[in-house]
């Protein structure tokens, strides 16, 4: 998209250069512009890429199973942050209608979304339910909540820094323009049309990117490049300080740190999504695909400590929806499902639980606030372990 290249350009020849995080902002998020802000993300199977919930209905239908164990020890509020179409929300609400009516009428039903494009294609999706949804463009705008806070491939579109490891310690990966004819004009000399964006290393922009390293792994293997993803702080500060009690459930691609900073991963997780395909083509179609890294749950685990949030869970996606299966069998017994509602609930079950599709691709942390998983989830061993920083 031209009209945003030349924004970040702009503000590139005002500062001589920036973050890659800021980089990253401009193009997910400026508000006519970013491929989030502006309404320009492609989900589903034409699009650029394609979530749980747009491979099967089962997905918001599992969760609603495990919101009814949860809430009975937390309370009614669930509240999605970042809602993407809108999908899961319909097939949750659905699900708790038909299975659960009492937990339906409880349930406060809030959406977090601060993509006015976003926002716009999840009340036409969800317009069937009149007013049980409630919007609000930030965590500031929620009440205190009792209950749920829940995120499915939330994290992984935060703006993020890009560091190296060089010999004598990190650098940070920033943006800057190359090449181009000097062009007169009333300001002076400016650069041509033909600059073209390209990547330097400088010095931190921010400590906070020593802090967080000290925290997770103090010293890179040689000449790895990295993210560092800073606004995970913020954001388990405001969902720590609005749960009054309940718990957080944050489901994305992810690793624990010991993991992610693994000398298999020297070029870091930062990809770009565009139709289906993966590429590192950081400054083509700006504003038309999408840029992602993967989670650091150990981070998010230390920054929701800091927050007052328990870290009580951490699995693979199929092992956390394996847990809810008897739950659905119950209520799909309860309301008489047909045997062809069955079929298409078990060709679902599996695309989430495969250990080499969904099952595996994505990561589950639950974390608790003045209330605790006792006697849920019972299955699943080493709970938490491997998100202890080595």
């Amino acid at each position: 998209m031209e009209q945003l290249l030349e924004i970040i350009k702009e503000e590139i020849r005002k500062a001589g250069r920036i973050t890659f995080e800021r980089y990253v902002e401009l193009a997910l998020y400026h508000p006519r512009y970013g491929y989030y802000s502006s309404g320009a993300a492609s989900i589903g199977k034409a699009g650029d890429f394609y979530t749980s919930s747009q491979a099967t209905r089962m997905y918001g239908t599992l969760m609603a199973e495990a919101y009814v164990k949860l809430a009975g020890k937390s309370g009614p509020d669930f509240v999605e942050m970042g809602a993407g179409e809108g999908l899961f929300a319909a097939d949750f609400l659905r699900a708790l209608a038909k299975s659960h009516p009492l937990e339906y009428g409880r349930c406060r039903y809030f959406i977090v979304e601060s993509a006015k494009g976003m926002a716009a294609r999840q009340k036409e999706a969800l317009a069937g339910f009149g007013d049980k949804v409630i919007w609000t463009e930030d965590l500031d705008g929620l009440p205190y909540i009792e209950g749920i806070f829940f995120s499915n491939e939330l994290v992984d579109a935060f703006p993020f820094h890009r560091v190296k490891q060089e010999p004598d310690g990190l650098s940070e990966i920033y943006l800057c323009l190359q090449g181009g004819q000097e062009e007169q004009s009333e300001q002076g000399a400016q650069r041509g049309p033909d600059e073209k964006l390209a990547f330097v290393t400088g010095p931190l922009s921010t400590q906070e990117l020593s802090k967080h390293f000290r925290r997770l792994m103090p010293r890179l293997p040689a000449g790895m490049i990295t993210e560092a993803n800073l606004r995970v702080s913020e954001w388990m500060g405001k969902v720590g300080g609005k749960l009054k009690k309940g718990f957080v459930i944050t489901v994305d691609y992810g690793y624990c740190a010991e993991q992610y900073y693994s000398p298999s991963k020297m070029n870091g997780t930062a990809l770009c999504h565009y139709r289906h395909s993966t590429n590192e083509d950081f400054f083509e179609r700006v504003g038309e695909q999408d840029i992602t890294a993967h989670v650091d749950f150990t981070a998010v685990g230390l920054e929701g400590k800091n927050s007052g949030l328990a870290s009580e869970l951490f699995c693979d996606q199929g092992q956390f929806l394996m847990e809810t299966l008897p739950w659905f069998e119950d209520s799909a017994r309860r309301t008489n499902a047909s045997s062809d509602e069955l079929i298409e609930a078990g060709q679902g079950i599996k695309t989430l639980l495969h250990p080499e599709w969904l099952g595996g691709a994505f990561k589950v942390l639950v974390q608790s606030k003045e209330c605790s998983l006792d006697g849920l989830f019972g299955r699943i061993r080493n709970r938490v372990e491997s998100l202890n920083p080595k």
